[in-house]
C-alpha cells in the first residue's frame, strides 16, 4: 500500500526529567528519556516502536499526545481538516479541541478503565466531553462496542465484569469514540495472554482498514509488532538507532541492537537451528549515557570510533536508516517474516 499524505510529523523531540535532591531540590543532573528524536508517519500507515523497557518509548507516546510536555521540539499534526497544527504550540483550551483528533489504547486494560463508570459510561465519556448527551450518545456507544466485537446487552455491567480481552476492547472502543485520525497504542496486548494476543491484534488490523486508521504502535516485542507495523522504528535509550520498512528491517538490519533483538524473536519452525545474541552488561543509564554510540558497552563489534564518536541516523538503503558508524559494513543476521 502507497502512503502519501504525512499525519504526523516529530521534529527534535527531546524530553529531560529532573533529578533534584536535597531540601531545597536543587537540580544536579537529568534523565534524557526522549534524545533529539524525529520521524513521521503518513495517513493509514502503522509505525512500529520497538526497544526495551525503559528505552523511553512510552515517554515518547505520551509526548506526541502531550499527555506529558516535550522540553524541546515540535510535533505536527494533520487535523482532519486538512491544517498542520504543532501541538506544542497550544494552550490547554486549544489542546482539549484537538483531542478528538487524537487518542491512546494503554497497556494495562484494567487500571486505565475506571471502576467506578459502566462501560456504557467508559465509552460514552469522550462523546460527553464533545457535547454530545442523552440518546445519540447511548446509540453512538452501541455501534462503537458493535464495532470493537463487545455484546451490548453488557453495557450497564462494571469492567472487573470482563476478562482482559474485553476490557482491552472497551479501551479500543473509547479511543475510537471521537472518530480520531491517529491512535497511539501504547504495549496493547503485552498484559494479555498469548491467544488474546491474536485476536486484539487482528482487531486493531480490521478497525485500521474500516476507519482509516493511524497507528503508533508501541512494542517491546518484535513478534508482535511485525504483524502490524509497516514500518518499524527501533529505540535505544532515548534515540531511534533504526528505522525501516517491516520486511526490510527484519531480513537486513543494519544495527547491531537489532540484530540481537531478531535473534530473540520465537521461530516457527521447530528444525530451525536457535541462535539467539545475548547482550553483555546493562542498558545505559539516561541520566549518564556513555561516551560516543550508546550501544558500544553491548556491542559485539564494538572500535575505538564508536567509543568516542556518536553516529547519526543516516539512510544507508533507500528508506532504511541506522545510526552506526560501520551500518554498511557489517554483515547482519535477520530473520524471515
Amino acid at each position: 500500500m502507497e502512503f502519501d499524505e504525512i499525519i504526523l510529523q516529530v521534529k527534535g523531540m527531546k524530553k529531560y526529567f529532573p533529578i533534584e535532591k536535597g531540601l531545597l531540590r536543587r537540580q544536579v543532573g537529568q534523565v534524557k528519556a526522549v534524545d533529539d528524536v524525529s520521524f513521521e508517519i503518513k495517513r493509514g500507515e502503522a509505525l512500529g516502536l520497538v526497544g526495551e523497557s525503559g528505552c523511553g518509548k512510552t515517554t515518547l507516546g505520551r509526548c506526541v499526545l502531550r499527555a506529558i510536555d516535550p522540553t524541546e521540539g515540535e510535533i505536527i499534526l494533520r487535523t482532519s481538516d486538512g491544517a498542520m497544527v504543532d501541538i506544542t504550540a497550544l494552550d490547554k483550551p486549544e489542546l482539549r479541541q484537538l483531542r478528538k483528533e487524537m487518542q491512546m489504547v494503554f497497556q494495562d486494560p484494567f487500571s486505565s478503565l475506571s471502576p467506578r463508570m459502566t462501560v456504557l459510561d467508559i465509552i460514552g465519556e469522550p462523546l460527553w466531553a464533545q457535547g454530545i448527551r442523552g440518546k445519540e450518545m447511548e446509540d453512538m456507544v452501541r455501534e462503537l462496542a458493535d464495532l470493537v466485537g463487545l455484546n451490548i446487552g453488557h453495557l450497564n455491567r462494571y469492567p472487573n465484569a470482563f476478562s482482559g480481552g474485553q476490557r482491552q476492547r472497551i479501551g479500543i472502543a473509547r479511543a475510537l469514540a471521537t472518530r480520531p485520525g491517529l491512535i497511539v497504542a501504547d504495549e496493547p496486548v503485552s498484559a494479555l495472554d498469548v491467544s488474546i494476543q491474536a485476536q486484539i491484534l487482528n482487531l486493531l488490523q480490521d478497525l485500521q482498514e474500516k476507519l482509516s486508521l493511524t497507528y503508533l504502535f508501541i512494542a517491546h516485542d518484535l513478534s508482535v509488532v511485525e504483524h502490524i507495523a509497516d514500518r518499524v522504528a527501533v529505540m535505544y535509550v532515548g534515540k531511534i538507532i533504526e528505522l525501516a520498512d517491516t520486511e526490510e528491517l527484519y531480513l537486513n538490519p543494519k544495527h547491531p541492537y537489532t540484530e540481537a533483538l531478531l535473534s530473540a524473536v520465537p521461530k516457527p519452525d521447530p528444525r530451525l537451528e536457535e541462535r539467539q545474541i545475548i547482550l553483555s552488561g546493562e542498558v545505559a543509564n539516561p541520566a549518564d549515557p556513555p561516551s560516543g554510540c550508546l550501544f558500544h558497552p553491548r556491542c559485539q563489534y564494538a572500535q575505538d570510533r564508536c567509543r568516542q564518536e556518536a553516529p547519526a541516523l543516516e539512510e544507508v538503503r533507500p528508506g532504511h536508516y541506522a545510526a552506526c558508524h560501520f551500518s554498511k559494513e557489517l554483515e547482519l543476521t535477520g530473520v524471515a517474516i
